[in-house]
């Protein structure tokens, strides 16, 4: 009983250390203890209850009769060498196995002996707990189909319980993490939809669900519920509002920006001219408020997300290069004229690639200081790939006579960093070479004679 009140108060004592708006967070990731278990494994783990019936005795005395409710016991036989062999296996000693398991970080483990749970004793008072935890220990097994399974029952089958809520938002991600975009924006809408719902809950219900809507490439919904969040965080009150650097409201200055970040490639620059002025201001017009959102989240010094604001500032600059640089060119044009059109262009627009280089630099330095995470190393080094590839956009020749011929091919530029399309133009200019050859050598022989 002792062990149990020890962890009963390690449990308690990771939400003392968690801000009051962090609390829902704390609970959505900390594993059910049961407490009913807990007075179950110093107990035996039955419960009793007096019964209004008295049965009378041999000797006309009535007497109490007290009835025990037990946990089932699993009795598994196996069979080894013609002997067989049976074993019982109680809920709770599953349930503490899986227990210290996880705690231990021996996840495979833990997912098993919680799954023997769900399968085996769905009428215990372990079966909530046990999908809860093994709903947690599948997603660090990056198992999210089976984590997703788990959540659904406990949001199905125990609607009313306190953990469903928790259970919606793990649903969600694990949703997400299986590129499930619609189901998250239904189940999150629903989550937004219910009666008392607190503030922490709320943003990340919007957060969560704008990051759905962006992966399905709907801007303005997507901006709408990120929008929903400051406007929610401006009117909490004052012990309820998230800080600046909160991880949520930096997520969601990201999130705007990618949603215009987003509108902004979404616009082709086609003829006639007057169109393509026009869309081009239309596109500049995003490219600022996209700036504008990532350099909101840059400035907080998130150890993730900062980095990643910054990586995707360089790229808003790319991008916008990139489409200038793609816009649709008139048919009519010469050799000549085409070649003084890329010269012209390039001196043109040089100055965004400038700015994509100094902002890809400036984020390389900034990351050393700041990035704290594995995820944020792969902010880290898409900065690093794409620096690499402006400069040879810059001032590699090669790449920019190949840049220059996929845009009067209709060709997709991200070509000029497959290793495969050089090795493809290489083997048809020899083909191409052997052929003449090959010409050439026929008609001297047929000269000859």
């Amino acid at each position: 009983m002792q062990m149990w009140n020890q962890l009963l108060e390690q449990g308690n004592s990771v939400n003392l250390f968690c801000s009051p708006n962090l609390n829902s967070i704390c609970r959505r990731w900390m594993p059910l203890i049961c407490v009913l278990g807990l007075v179950g494994f110093g107990t035996g783990c039955s419960t009793f209850s007096s019964s209004d019936d008295d049965l009378p005795t041999e000797d006309g005395e009535s007497e109490i009769v007290t009835e025990m409710e037990v946990d089932p016991v699993l009795i598994r036989v196996t069979e080894e060498g013609g002997e067989y062999t049976t074993e019982h296996i109680a809920a709770e000693d599953v349930f503490e196995r899986a227990y210290y398991d996880f705690q231990a970080r021996r996840y495979d483990s833990a997912a098993e002996n919680y799954q023997l749970i769900v399968d085996y004793f769905d009428e215990s008072r372990f079966y909530l707990p046990a999908l809860y935890n093994g709903g947690l220990a599948y997603e660090e097994l990056d198992l999210w189909r089976e984590a997703a399974n788990s959540f659904r029952i406990i949001v199905e089958e125990f609607a009313d319980a306190d953990e469903a809520l928790n259970a919606r938002f793990r649903l969600a991600k694990a949703l997400h993490e299986l590129g499930e975009y619609n189901e998250v924006d239904e189940l999150l809408l629903e989550v937004l939809l219910q009666d008392g719902l607190d503030h922490f809950d709320r943003v990340e219900a919007h957060v969560r669900r704008g990051q759905a809507l962006l992966e399905l490439e709907q801007w303005n919904d997507a901006e709408n519920s990120f929008r929903n969040v400051l406007e929610s965080n401006r009117e909490a009150i004052p012990s309820d509002r998230l800080d600046d650097d909160s991880r949520f409201i930096v997520l969601t200055h990201f999130g705007i920006g990618q949603a215009n970040h987003g509108r902004m490639n979404d616009i082709p620059l086609l003829l006639p001219p007057e169109r393509m002025r026009e869309d081009l201001d239309t596109k500049a017009d995003y490219h600022q408020s996209a700036q504008v959102a990532y350099i909101r989240a840059l400035r907080e010094h998130h150890p993730h997300w900062s980095v990643a604001a910054g990586y995707k500032i360089g790229r808003l600059y790319q991008d916008f290069y990139m489409d200038i640089f793609t816009a649709e060119i008139p048919d009519d044009l010469t050799e000549e004229e085409l070649a003084f059109y890329f010269e012209e262009l390039r001196n043109k627009i040089e100055v965004l690639m400038d700015r994509a280089l100094t902002v890809y630099e400036r984020n390389l330095s900034f990351s050393r200081r700041v990035a704290r995470s594995p995820d944020a190393e792969d902010w880290v080094q898409a900065t690093a790939l794409h620096l690499e590839r402006m400069r040879a956009f810059l001032d590699d020749p090669l790449v920019q006579e190949h840049a220059e011929r996929l845009v009067l091919q209709d060709g997709d530029l991200e070509q000029l960093w497959d290793p495969g399309y050089y090795a493809r133009i290489h083997v048809g200019e020899a083909l191409e070479q052997a052929v003449e050859i090959s010409r050439s050598a026929g008609g001297e022989e047929l000269a000859r004679r």
